[in-house]
């Protein structure tokens, strides 16, 4: 069976990660899904769950952040409530950067555990705060899940970032 960009569309927008898609599919699919005109294609809680497990390996391949976040401001449940403070555990490679991931919490703790660990593998680790305006999130935890303490933002939009620790590389 060939995949192609419209039937990895279809299988991401009902919830399903196809891992051993290479890089270049991910990005024509994502590219695809930012032009789509039917939003209605998206199951955005199973997208949201979707994310919260194999995002990180899907920005991985997709290597464009602009292009995600186009997806994901189309493909994700939004947010109604108030504004509120959030912290990750980001690389010190991708901060430096200036990429910073869309993944937060509000958990400081479960942020230091991220720095420490699984981000600072690389670079070492950082930990931020920021204040995140309704505006900027993009999901908000989902209940009764293991993932429910992790909020979908668009970082360009997330204010007042200050570094709150650095971690050395592991």
């Amino acid at each position: 069976m060939i995949v192609t960009p419209q039937s990895l569309a279809r299988q991401f927008c009902n919830g399903t990660y196809v891992n051993a898609t290479d890089a270049s599919l991910w990005r024509e699919t994502f590219t695809y899904l930012a032009s789509v005109n039917d939003e209605s294609i998206f199951l955005k809680e199973k997208i949201q769950s979707l994310w919260l497990i194999y995002g990180g390996d899907l920005r991985a391949k997709i290597k464009d952040d602009t292009l995600i976040l186009q997806v994901l401001r189309r493909a994700l449940p939004g947010y109604n409530g108030d504004g509120v403070t959030l912290y990750r555990g980001e690389s010190w490679f991708l901060f430096d950067q200036d990429k910073i991931g869309f993944c937060w919490t509000i958990s400081e703790e479960i942020a230091t555990t991220y720095a420490k660990g699984l981000n600072a593998v690389e670079s070492g680790g950082v930990l931020l705060k920021c204040y995140a305006p309704k505006e900027a999130i993009l999901a908000a935890p989902e209940s009764g899940t293991s993932t429910g303490h992790v909020y979908i933002c668009d970082p360009g939009k997330l204010l007042r970032l200050t570094t709150q620790g650095l971690f050395p590389k592991l």
